[in-house]
């Protein structure tokens, strides 16, 4: 059975793709999905007898109206205005939710500009050259539409936390086994301990041959895809998981920085980026930048340091 987290947070998801297929603006969709975002990853567990709507706006990003949906859902389990949203797209067109490559806005086009109601018309007009037609469905976005769609893939979810654990009980010491490795970490809200994860997001320092990395994967995960790879990454699908692992190559001196910056979450680092800006200076995934000189990047307490800020821990970057 769902937490009501878990419930209200793919009820707002469900809310904000519908409404970004309708097209509605940014700032309405994204108030939907930072606030289920907030649900899943961050927020305490939430018990009906506290379920109120004034409880619920003490919360971050959560508004009256939120509010006020969130103590429907739980009151009822149903939102009427989710249920609306459903009435007026169809369940084929709600499904093409789930083909990579396809967000709300790409299926407005396709429904509202291009008439495709179902997956069947989607192939159809993709391989009769139709798609070519309208903005962004340029030919590599159809042929990767359709590859997706030949291979049965599925959009990323979220994940148990459990469930990314078994994962991470094989690829981290597979991953300290390599040669020239020195410092294996998860980062992402897996490192921030939510309960549920998205992608797997790994960052590993020293003289490491990612050529030979990608290999070892592959041995241990023979049902996988490959998504990319370079000389600083490592993108790759785990299957029958459907779980996303992207795995970095970082310089020891920036390994502070890369680890703050992947570890996130979003608000907490654009926080520490504005105080960054405040003091004259700029941070990224690379490292604390001052006159165009690095002064910190090689250890997360150094960059607090130079920022004068108190470490915070990974559990509490909310």
């Amino acid at each position: 059975m769902k937490s009501y987290n878990q419930a209200i947070a793919d009820a707002f998801n469900e809310i904000a793709d519908l409404l970004g297929i309708k097209g509605e603006g940014f700032f309405t969709v994204n108030a939907y999905r930072s606030a289920a975002r907030l649900l899943a990853e961050e927020a305490d567990p939430i018990y009906k007898k506290e379920a109120t709507v004034e409880n619920f706006k003490k919360l971050p990003k959560i508004g009256q109206a939120l509010a006020q949906k969130m103590v429907e859902l739980i009151e009822t389990e149903e939102l009427e205005f989710l249920n609306q949203l459903r009435s007026e797209i169809p369940e084929s067109v709600r499904k093409l939710l789930d083909i990579p490559g396809l967000g709300p806005k790409r299926i407005g086009q396709l429904y509202v500009q291009a008439g495709v109601t179902s997956k069947k018309e989607l192939i159809k007009q993709a391989t009769s050259g139709a798609l070519k037609e309208l903005p962004g469905f340029g030919e590599k976005m159809v042929d990767k539409i359709l590859a997706a769609i030949d291979s049965d893939q599925q959009k990323k979810k979220r994940h148990e936390r459990k469930e990314v654990e078994t994962v991470a009980k094989i690829l981290i010491p597979l991953l300290n086994g390599l040669k020239g490795a020195k410092t294996v970490q998860i980062a992402g809200s897996y490192r921030r301990g939510s309960k549920t994860v998205g992608d797997m997001d790994i960052l590993v320092t020293g003289k490491v041959d990612p050529q030979g990395a990608e290999e070892k994967i592959h041995e241990q995960f023979k049902e996988m895809t490959v998504l990319g790879s370079g000389d600083t990454k490592v993108s790759f699908v785990i299957f029958p998981n459907n779980l996303q692992v992207d795995v970095r190559f970082v310089p020891e001196e920036s390994y502070g920085a890369a680890l703050l910056y992947f570890t996130g979450s979003k608000d907490f680092n654009i926080k520490m980026r504005k105080k960054a800006i405040e003091m004259g200076m700029m941070l990224n995934e690379y490292g604390l930048h001052e006159r165009g000189e690095i002064i910190a990047g090689e250890t997360e307490e150094g960059v607090f340091e130079k920022l004068e800020m108190e470490f915070v821990v990974p559990e509490e970057r909310k």
